[in-house]
């Protein structure tokens, strides 16, 4: 492995927005170290299926953080996702409890329609989970879920070739839709 510099950056045009569209959680012993990726991007999927969630416009982030230690040699990257679910319901509660005791793999679909995918190597986990009815009646009621994982590398990058199917371009996965 080169580590090497490559190339530099110009400054881009002004066109990026923030925020996220949806997330997809699918089963770690599925996907993790399964894909075929080149140059930090994903160009095959193992067969399997993504459960989607789709997020209202400003209740979603992802961050990435690199630590790293001069003197120990290593750099590894933190990936957080922050997700706010409208509505507390028994079966929203339950399927959050349910995720919040496993591991997945995870893929973000932010606002520039970039697919992401977080937790290939050691899966992405449940790190905080609040219910919450608010107080106000304009506060919000339902739920902040925190997802994190800690990656040799960085996020991997998925082409999206139709913004209205993501993993248009992935033809072993199968998207299925929110229902709760």
């Amino acid at each position: 492995m080169s580590c090497l510099t490559t190339a530099g950056f110009t400054i881009n045009c002004r066109e990026a927005i923030g925020g996220i569209k949806a997330i997809y959680l699918g089963a770690y012993d599925t996907f993790a170290n399964s894909a075929a990726i080149t140059d930090n991007e994903v160009t095959a999927l193992a067969t399997g299926s993504v459960y989607e969630f789709l997020l209202p416009k400003h209740t979603g982030s992802f961050t990435e953080e690199a630590a790293i230690s001069v003197e120990n040699g290593t750099v590894f990257y933190t990936q957080t996702v922050v997700a706010m679910f409208h509505g507390m319901t028994a079966e929203r509660a339950l399927q959050l409890q349910n995720i919040a005791k496993g591991r997945n793999v995870l893929w973000v679909l932010d606002n520039n329609d970039n697919l992401w995918m977080l937790g290939y190597k050691d899966g992405v986990q449940i790190t905080a989970f609040t219910s919450a009815t608010g107080t106000a009646k304009g506060d919000m009621s339902g739920f902040t879920v925190t997802f994190t994982g800690e990656e040799k590398d960085k996020a991997y990058y998925l082409t999206v070739g139709d913004t209205t199917d993501p993993f248009g371009d992935y033809s072993t996965v199968t998207v299925v839709d929110g229902t709760l």
